[in-house]
Protein backbone atom coordinates (compact mmCIF):
# COMPACT_ATOMS: atom_id res chain seq x y z
CA UNK A 1 0.00 0.00 0.00
CA UNK A 2 1.04 3.42 -0.53
CA UNK A 3 1.00 6.05 1.48
CA UNK A 4 2.26 9.71 0.99
CA UNK A 5 4.05 8.05 -2.15
CA UNK A 6 6.02 5.60 0.49
CA UNK A 7 5.98 2.07 0.07
CA UNK A 8 3.75 0.82 3.68
CA UNK A 9 3.83 -2.93 3.77
CA UNK A 10 1.05 -2.33 6.50
CA UNK A 11 -0.40 0.39 8.03
CA UNK A 12 0.73 -0.28 11.29
CA UNK A 13 3.41 2.67 12.32
CA UNK A 14 5.04 2.67 15.85
CA UNK A 15 4.96 5.38 17.17
CA UNK A 16 7.78 8.11 17.90
CA UNK A 17 8.53 6.38 21.41
CA UNK A 18 11.82 4.82 23.02
CA UNK A 19 11.46 1.88 21.07
CA UNK A 20 13.00 3.83 18.13
CA UNK A 21 15.79 5.79 20.56
CA UNK A 22 18.43 2.81 19.53
CA UNK A 23 19.02 0.89 16.36
CA UNK A 24 19.61 -2.46 18.04
CA UNK A 25 15.37 -2.00 19.81
CA UNK A 26 14.64 -0.62 16.29
CA UNK A 27 15.36 -3.86 14.84
CA UNK A 28 13.35 -5.99 16.69
CA UNK A 29 10.10 -4.17 15.81
CA UNK A 30 10.85 -4.05 12.02
CA UNK A 31 12.19 -7.59 12.20
CA UNK A 32 8.11 -7.83 13.48
CA UNK A 33 6.80 -6.54 10.31
CA UNK A 34 5.29 -3.11 10.90
CA UNK A 35 4.83 -1.24 8.23
CA UNK A 36 6.76 2.04 9.98
CA UNK A 37 8.86 3.12 12.42
CA UNK A 38 9.30 7.26 13.68
CA UNK A 39 12.25 7.94 15.36
CA UNK A 40 12.64 9.15 18.66
CA UNK A 41 12.26 13.00 18.23
CA UNK A 42 15.18 14.89 18.30
CA UNK A 43 14.91 18.04 20.12
CA UNK A 44 16.90 21.77 20.67
CA UNK A 45 15.72 21.73 24.15
CA UNK A 46 18.25 20.69 26.81
CA UNK A 47 15.90 20.38 29.25
CA UNK A 48 14.23 17.20 27.90
CA UNK A 49 18.04 15.88 26.48
CA UNK A 50 18.52 13.47 29.58
CA UNK A 51 17.44 10.00 30.04
CA UNK A 52 16.87 10.54 33.63
CA UNK A 53 13.68 12.36 33.36
CA UNK A 54 11.72 9.74 31.99
CA UNK A 55 9.15 7.78 34.28
CA UNK A 56 6.45 5.68 33.84
CA UNK A 57 3.65 4.65 35.90
CA UNK A 58 1.08 1.99 34.67
CA UNK A 59 -2.13 1.51 36.08
CA UNK A 60 -5.53 0.11 35.53
CA UNK A 61 -9.44 2.36 35.56
CA UNK A 62 -9.56 2.22 39.16
CA UNK A 63 -5.61 3.68 39.20
CA UNK A 64 -4.16 0.63 40.58
CA UNK A 65 -0.58 0.57 39.34
CA UNK A 66 -0.20 -2.45 37.13
CA UNK A 67 2.41 -5.35 38.63
CA UNK A 68 3.09 -7.82 36.28
CA UNK A 69 -0.28 -7.82 34.32
CA UNK A 70 -1.88 -5.48 32.25
CA UNK A 71 -5.34 -4.69 32.53
CA UNK A 72 -7.38 -4.38 29.11
CA UNK A 73 -7.86 -1.05 29.18
CA UNK A 74 -5.55 0.29 30.99
CA UNK A 75 -2.95 4.07 31.46
CA UNK A 76 -0.23 4.68 29.89
CA UNK A 77 1.00 7.92 32.74
CA UNK A 78 4.46 9.60 31.83
CA UNK A 79 6.38 12.15 32.38
CA UNK A 80 9.96 13.76 31.00
CA UNK A 81 9.57 12.43 27.95
CA UNK A 82 13.70 12.61 27.45
CA UNK A 83 14.26 13.06 23.72
CA UNK A 84 17.61 13.00 21.10
CA UNK A 85 20.24 15.50 20.90
CA UNK A 86 20.85 16.10 17.09
CA UNK A 87 24.52 15.24 18.21
CA UNK A 88 23.57 11.77 19.44
CA UNK A 89 21.08 11.04 16.68
CA UNK A 90 22.97 11.94 13.43
CA UNK A 91 25.86 9.10 13.73
CA UNK A 92 23.34 6.31 14.21
CA UNK A 93 21.25 7.47 11.15
CA UNK A 94 22.05 5.45 8.27
CA UNK A 95 21.74 2.60 10.97
CA UNK A 96 18.36 3.43 11.23
CA UNK A 97 17.57 3.53 7.44
CA UNK A 98 19.63 0.36 6.70
CA UNK A 99 17.29 -1.97 9.14
CA UNK A 100 14.33 0.12 6.88
CA UNK A 101 15.72 -1.31 3.57
CA UNK A 102 16.73 -4.49 5.11
CA UNK A 103 13.00 -5.31 6.49
CA UNK A 104 10.84 -3.33 4.08
CA UNK A 105 10.09 -0.84 7.15
CA UNK A 106 9.57 2.85 6.41
CA UNK A 107 11.45 5.14 8.60
CA UNK A 108 10.48 8.33 9.80
CA UNK A 109 11.97 11.28 11.34
CA UNK A 110 10.77 12.98 14.11
CA UNK A 111 11.29 16.49 15.53
CA UNK A 112 9.96 18.31 18.72
CA UNK A 113 11.81 22.16 19.14
CA UNK A 114 11.55 24.95 20.51
CA UNK A 115 13.08 27.48 18.22
CA UNK A 116 11.49 28.20 14.80
CA UNK A 117 15.55 28.22 12.64
CA UNK A 118 15.96 24.76 14.71
CA UNK A 119 13.28 23.61 13.11
CA UNK A 120 13.82 24.58 9.71
CA UNK A 121 17.69 22.95 9.81
CA UNK A 122 17.39 19.63 11.72
CA UNK A 123 14.32 18.99 8.66
CA UNK A 124 16.77 20.15 6.13
CA UNK A 125 19.50 17.61 8.12
CA UNK A 126 17.19 15.07 8.48
CA UNK A 127 16.22 14.90 4.74
CA UNK A 128 19.96 15.06 3.69
CA UNK A 129 20.62 12.25 6.10
CA UNK A 130 17.88 10.11 3.57
CA UNK A 131 14.92 9.98 5.98
CA UNK A 132 11.46 9.88 3.63
CA UNK A 133 9.39 11.76 5.70
CA UNK A 134 9.18 13.77 8.85
CA UNK A 135 6.43 14.21 11.38
CA UNK A 136 6.68 17.16 13.19
CA UNK A 137 5.88 16.96 16.86
CA UNK A 138 3.13 19.95 17.96
CA UNK A 139 1.68 17.34 20.48
CA UNK A 140 4.20 16.55 23.40
CA UNK A 141 2.61 16.93 26.69
CA UNK A 142 6.01 17.86 27.95
CA UNK A 143 6.43 20.98 26.18
CA UNK A 144 6.37 23.44 29.12
CA UNK A 145 9.99 22.15 29.80
CA UNK A 146 11.81 23.87 27.41
CA UNK A 147 12.43 27.93 27.04
CA UNK A 148 10.64 28.42 24.26
CA UNK A 149 7.38 27.28 22.93
CA UNK A 150 7.06 23.26 22.15
CA UNK A 151 5.19 20.60 21.57
CA UNK A 152 1.01 20.87 22.81
CA UNK A 153 2.06 24.61 23.11
CA UNK A 154 2.67 25.21 19.74
CA UNK A 155 -0.44 22.79 18.79
CA UNK A 156 -2.17 24.53 20.55
CA UNK A 157 -1.64 28.11 18.25
CA UNK A 158 -3.04 27.62 14.91
CA UNK A 159 -0.78 30.76 13.79
CA UNK A 160 2.49 28.75 15.36
CA UNK A 161 1.61 25.62 14.03
CA UNK A 162 1.08 27.20 9.96
CA UNK A 163 4.21 29.39 10.61
CA UNK A 164 6.70 26.54 11.55
CA UNK A 165 4.82 24.39 9.15
CA UNK A 166 5.24 26.39 6.12
CA UNK A 167 9.04 27.74 6.97
CA UNK A 168 10.05 23.67 6.65
CA UNK A 169 7.75 23.13 3.86
CA UNK A 170 9.72 25.39 2.35
CA UNK A 171 13.12 24.07 3.29
CA UNK A 172 12.36 19.86 2.08
CA UNK A 173 10.85 18.11 -0.63
CA UNK A 174 9.88 15.13 1.06
CA UNK A 175 6.73 14.72 3.08
CA UNK A 176 5.90 16.80 6.27
CA UNK A 177 3.53 15.37 9.14
CA UNK A 178 2.45 17.23 11.79
CA UNK A 179 1.36 15.62 14.82
CA UNK A 180 -1.42 17.41 16.83
CA UNK A 181 -2.72 17.91 20.31
CA UNK A 182 -5.68 17.21 21.55
CA UNK A 183 -5.85 20.31 23.93
CA UNK A 184 -6.88 21.87 21.48
CA UNK A 185 -10.35 23.94 20.94
CA UNK A 186 -10.30 23.95 17.37
CA UNK A 187 -8.39 21.00 16.16
CA UNK A 188 -10.79 20.53 13.14
CA UNK A 189 -9.61 24.26 12.15
CA UNK A 190 -5.79 24.15 12.72
CA UNK A 191 -6.16 20.94 10.84
CA UNK A 192 -7.81 22.78 7.57
CA UNK A 193 -5.04 25.80 8.24
CA UNK A 194 -2.68 23.37 7.72
CA UNK A 195 -4.18 21.59 4.72
CA UNK A 196 -4.22 25.28 3.13
CA UNK A 197 -0.66 25.70 3.90
CA UNK A 198 0.52 22.88 2.05
CA UNK A 199 0.74 19.87 5.19
CA UNK A 200 -0.25 16.93 3.37
CA UNK A 201 -0.54 14.80 6.28
CA UNK A 202 -1.57 15.02 10.09
CA UNK A 203 -1.12 12.80 13.19
CA UNK A 204 -4.04 12.68 15.47
CA UNK A 205 -3.59 12.75 18.25
CA UNK A 206 -0.31 12.89 21.02
CA UNK A 207 -1.76 12.14 24.70
CA UNK A 208 -3.35 14.60 27.37
CA UNK A 209 -1.58 15.68 30.36
CA UNK A 210 -3.20 14.63 33.52
CA UNK A 211 -2.53 14.28 36.91
CA UNK A 212 -2.92 11.46 39.50
CA UNK A 213 -2.61 11.30 43.38
CA UNK A 214 -0.85 8.76 45.17
CA UNK A 215 -3.87 7.35 47.56
CA UNK A 216 -1.22 6.36 50.22
CA UNK A 217 0.65 10.28 50.24
CA UNK A 218 -1.62 12.03 48.65
CA UNK A 219 1.34 13.10 46.63
CA UNK A 220 1.57 13.70 42.63
CA UNK A 221 2.41 10.72 41.13
CA UNK A 222 5.53 11.13 39.05
CA UNK A 223 5.86 14.61 40.56
CA UNK A 224 3.11 16.38 39.06
CA UNK A 225 0.84 16.49 35.63
CA UNK A 226 2.53 14.44 33.27
CA UNK A 227 1.09 12.75 29.98
CA UNK A 228 -1.30 10.29 29.80
CA UNK A 229 -3.27 7.45 27.28
CA UNK A 230 -4.27 4.37 26.70
CA UNK A 231 -6.68 2.08 25.35
CA UNK A 232 -9.45 4.36 27.32
CA UNK A 233 -8.50 7.31 24.67
CA UNK A 234 -9.85 5.09 21.50
CA UNK A 235 -13.27 6.62 21.17
CA UNK A 236 -12.08 10.22 21.45
CA UNK A 237 -9.14 9.41 19.19
CA UNK A 238 -11.91 7.94 16.74
CA UNK A 239 -14.12 10.86 17.12
CA UNK A 240 -11.01 13.60 16.63
CA UNK A 241 -9.86 11.07 13.26
CA UNK A 242 -13.21 11.11 11.86
CA UNK A 243 -14.17 15.15 12.23
CA UNK A 244 -10.67 15.58 10.40
CA UNK A 245 -11.45 13.44 7.58
CA UNK A 246 -14.68 14.26 6.71
CA UNK A 247 -13.89 18.59 6.94
CA UNK A 248 -10.14 17.90 4.78
CA UNK A 249 -8.51 15.84 2.13
CA UNK A 250 -5.07 15.34 4.49
CA UNK A 251 -3.69 11.74 4.68
CA UNK A 252 -4.23 10.86 8.19
CA UNK A 253 -2.10 9.32 10.90
CA UNK A 254 -4.34 7.79 13.83
CA UNK A 255 -2.56 7.74 17.32
CA UNK A 256 -3.46 7.07 21.19
CA UNK A 257 -5.59 4.55 22.20
CA UNK A 258 -4.60 2.00 19.45
CA UNK A 259 -4.08 -1.31 21.11
CA UNK A 260 -5.67 -4.21 19.78
CA UNK A 261 -5.91 -5.75 15.55
CA UNK A 262 -9.30 -4.51 15.91
CA UNK A 263 -8.22 -0.97 17.05
CA UNK A 264 -6.24 -0.60 13.57
CA UNK A 265 -9.17 -1.32 11.68
CA UNK A 266 -11.58 1.20 13.62
CA UNK A 267 -9.05 3.31 13.37
CA UNK A 268 -9.06 3.13 9.26
CA UNK A 269 -12.80 3.32 9.31
CA UNK A 270 -12.39 6.52 10.90
CA UNK A 271 -10.59 7.65 7.82
CA UNK A 272 -6.66 7.30 9.15
CA UNK A 273 -4.31 5.87 6.61
CA UNK A 274 -1.80 4.81 8.65
CA UNK A 275 -2.01 4.00 12.66
CA UNK A 276 0.96 4.85 15.11
CA UNK A 277 1.02 2.50 17.98
CA UNK A 278 2.99 3.29 20.75
CA UNK A 279 1.91 2.38 24.36
CA UNK A 280 0.96 -1.26 24.11
CA UNK A 281 3.95 -1.86 21.52
CA UNK A 282 6.37 -0.20 24.29
CA UNK A 283 4.56 -2.52 27.13
CA UNK A 284 4.35 -5.69 25.36
CA UNK A 285 7.50 -5.77 23.88
CA UNK A 286 8.57 -6.88 19.60
CA UNK A 287 6.50 -10.25 20.00
CA UNK A 288 3.17 -7.85 20.11
CA UNK A 289 4.08 -6.48 17.17
CA UNK A 290 4.20 -9.64 15.48
CA UNK A 291 0.90 -10.44 17.09
CA UNK A 292 -0.76 -6.86 15.89
CA UNK A 293 0.92 -7.43 12.32
CA UNK A 294 -0.88 -11.13 12.32
CA UNK A 295 -3.91 -10.08 13.66
CA UNK A 296 -4.82 -7.42 11.48
CA UNK A 297 -3.99 -9.23 8.30
CA UNK A 298 -5.83 -11.99 9.81
CA UNK A 299 -9.13 -9.57 10.67
CA UNK A 300 -8.49 -8.11 6.83
CA UNK A 301 -9.11 -11.49 5.26
CA UNK A 302 -12.15 -12.39 7.58
CA UNK A 303 -13.42 -8.99 6.38
CA UNK A 304 -12.64 -9.50 2.66
CA UNK A 305 -10.74 -6.44 2.16
CA UNK A 306 -8.09 -7.07 0.15
CA UNK A 307 -6.55 -3.74 0.75
CA UNK A 308 -6.38 -1.59 3.60
CA UNK A 309 -6.84 1.34 1.71
CA UNK A 310 -10.51 -0.30 0.95
CA UNK A 311 -11.79 0.49 4.99
CA UNK A 312 -10.28 3.79 4.44
CA UNK A 313 -13.06 6.31 5.97
CA UNK A 314 -15.92 4.15 5.61
CA UNK A 315 -17.40 4.78 8.75
CA UNK A 316 -16.66 8.39 9.13
CA UNK A 317 -18.71 9.04 6.02
CA UNK A 318 -21.82 7.99 7.80
CA UNK A 319 -21.67 9.66 10.78
CA UNK A 320 -24.96 11.72 11.70
CA UNK A 321 -23.83 14.63 12.98
CA UNK A 322 -25.58 16.31 15.81
CA UNK A 323 -27.07 19.05 13.34
CA UNK A 324 -29.19 16.09 11.19
CA UNK A 325 -29.94 13.82 14.75
CA UNK A 326 -33.51 14.74 13.37
CA UNK A 327 -32.80 12.05 10.71
CA UNK A 328 -32.48 9.11 12.65
CA UNK A 329 -35.23 6.38 13.48
CA UNK A 330 -36.93 6.76 16.52
CA UNK A 331 -36.30 3.69 19.09
CA UNK A 332 -38.52 2.75 21.61
CA UNK A 333 -37.99 -0.05 25.08
CA UNK A 334 -39.38 -3.82 24.10
CA UNK A 335 -39.36 -5.78 27.46
CA UNK A 336 -39.83 -9.73 27.50
CA UNK A 337 -42.35 -9.75 30.40
CA UNK A 338 -41.37 -13.51 31.42
CA UNK A 339 -37.48 -12.50 32.48
CA UNK A 340 -38.76 -9.26 33.57
CA UNK A 341 -40.97 -11.34 36.51
CA UNK A 342 -38.11 -13.15 37.07
CA UNK A 343 -36.16 -10.24 38.48
CA UNK A 344 -36.66 -9.37 41.79
CA UNK A 345 -35.33 -5.70 41.95
CA UNK A 346 -36.23 -4.42 38.73
CA UNK A 347 -33.58 -1.88 38.99
CA UNK A 348 -34.86 -0.50 36.06
CA UNK A 349 -37.66 0.87 37.17
CA UNK A 350 -35.74 3.20 39.45
CA UNK A 351 -33.69 4.26 36.43
CA UNK A 352 -36.19 5.50 33.92
CA UNK A 353 -36.54 8.91 34.02
CA UNK A 354 -39.08 9.61 31.01
CA UNK A 355 -41.48 7.39 33.27
CA UNK A 356 -41.71 4.87 30.97
CA UNK A 357 -41.83 1.82 33.60
CA UNK A 358 -43.73 1.23 36.64
CA UNK A 359 -45.12 -1.97 38.30
CA UNK A 360 -48.67 -2.57 38.74
CA UNK A 361 -49.84 -5.48 41.02
CA UNK A 362 -45.92 -6.70 41.36
CA UNK A 363 -45.29 -6.87 37.48
CA UNK A 364 -43.32 -4.45 35.22
CA UNK A 365 -45.19 -2.07 32.72
CA UNK A 366 -43.98 -0.26 30.02
CA UNK A 367 -45.30 2.97 28.65
CA UNK A 368 -44.81 3.11 24.37
CA UNK A 369 -45.86 6.54 24.35
CA UNK A 370 -43.64 7.53 27.49
CA UNK A 371 -40.80 6.16 26.06
CA UNK A 372 -37.81 7.91 24.42
CA UNK A 373 -35.96 4.55 23.47
CA UNK A 374 -32.80 5.72 25.12
CA UNK A 375 -31.17 2.37 25.58
CA UNK A 376 -30.77 3.00 29.51
CA UNK A 377 -32.70 0.42 30.23
CA UNK A 378 -31.41 -2.05 28.24
CA UNK A 379 -27.75 -1.28 30.24
CA UNK A 380 -29.21 -1.63 33.96
CA UNK A 381 -31.11 -4.76 33.19
CA UNK A 382 -29.52 -7.72 34.95
CA UNK A 383 -32.15 -10.35 32.76
CA UNK A 384 -31.40 -9.37 29.40
CA UNK A 385 -34.63 -8.59 29.13
CA UNK A 386 -34.29 -5.44 27.07
CA UNK A 387 -34.35 -4.71 23.42
CA UNK A 388 -34.01 -1.42 22.04
CA UNK A 389 -36.18 -1.22 18.39
CA UNK A 390 -36.12 1.56 16.08
CA UNK A 391 -39.99 2.78 15.43
CA UNK A 392 -41.23 2.34 11.13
Amino acid sequence: MAVLGLPFSNPIVVASTDIARTPARMREFAAAGVGGIITKSVTDAAALQQKSISMIHIMDMAQKPAAGQLSDCYSFFSRGGSMLPMAEFEPEAAEFLDLGRTYGTVIIGSLSCSRTENWVAYAKRFQELGFPALELNFGNPHGEAADGKLGFLIGQSKQLCVEIASQVLSAVSIPVIVKLTPQTSDLLGTAKALEAAGVQAVTITHRFQGLVIDPETDEPILGGWAAIGGPWMKPISLANVARVSRGTGLTILGSNGVDTPRDIYDYLLAGASLVEVGSSMMLRGPEYARQLVDGFNALLREKGVSDPAQAVGKTARNIVTYKSLGDLPARRAEMDLTLCDACEDKPCVSRCYFGALCLQDGRLRHDDDACSGCGLCRHICPKGAVKINAVS
